[in-house]
């Protein structure tokens, strides 16, 4: 076989094998992505319509979180917490649009004392998307009621599902105070 042809032979074979190994790692990037963010990977991806853009977009933000210097409650912090909340959640029966507003604030102190910046919401959800895909969506629609219920326009069952949006984010941060049942409470 004439040297060339065997030269070039392997530079195609090796640009081939190149191309499938770069596919897999971007596959493998992709599932791996998809995993971790779950459906807020479908969110960001609606939001930029680009998949390359969503998973710069994703993996920057994992990078910034992990720069945070976030930390577990201590038990104390956690039982001062659940208290915070056992009693948000009592005043919503008499005052669900002040039990928002409290419940929505309380959100953010939990937060604040796990270390997350306490900045603007978007990115408050973003940070939490990282580490709690599952239970961001529902920050951002128990959120987005609030701001109607500051505005007066929402309605009772509107706080009602609010109020156990931020409960499953609440649970999800802080965790159940010891002895409470799995099982939500109705609201």
């Amino acid at each position: 076989m004439n040297p060339n042809v065997a030269i070039a032979i392997a530079f195609v074979v090796g640009f081939l094998v190149g191309v499938v190994v770069m596919y897999a790692a971007q596959q493998a990037k992709t599932a791996r992505l998809k995993k971790q963010f779950g459906p807020e990977y479908g969110r960001v991806i609606a939001d930029t319509g680009d998949r390359h853009r969503t998973e710069a977009v994703l993996e920057e933000r994992h990078r910034r979180v992990r720069k945070l210097s976030l930390r577990p409650l201590s038990a104390t912090e956690k039982a001062n917490f659940q208290e915070g909340w056992r009693s948000v959640q009592a005043r919503f029966v008499d005052d669900p649009a002040i039990a928002l507003t409290e419940a929505d604030v309380l959100i953010g102190k939990v937060m604040a004392a796990e270390g997350y910046p306490v900045t603007e919401f978007e990115q408050r959800a973003e940070d939490i998307s990282v580490d709690h895909p599952i239970v961001v969506e529902n920050y951002r629609d128990g959120h987005a009621i609030e701001l109607r219920n500051q505005q007066g326009r929402v309605s009772t069952e509107d706080m009602r599902k609010a109020m156990i949006n931020y409960r499953r984010l609440f649970e999800e941060l802080v965790g159940l105070p010891e002895g409470e049942p799995a099982e939500r409470i109705r609201l």
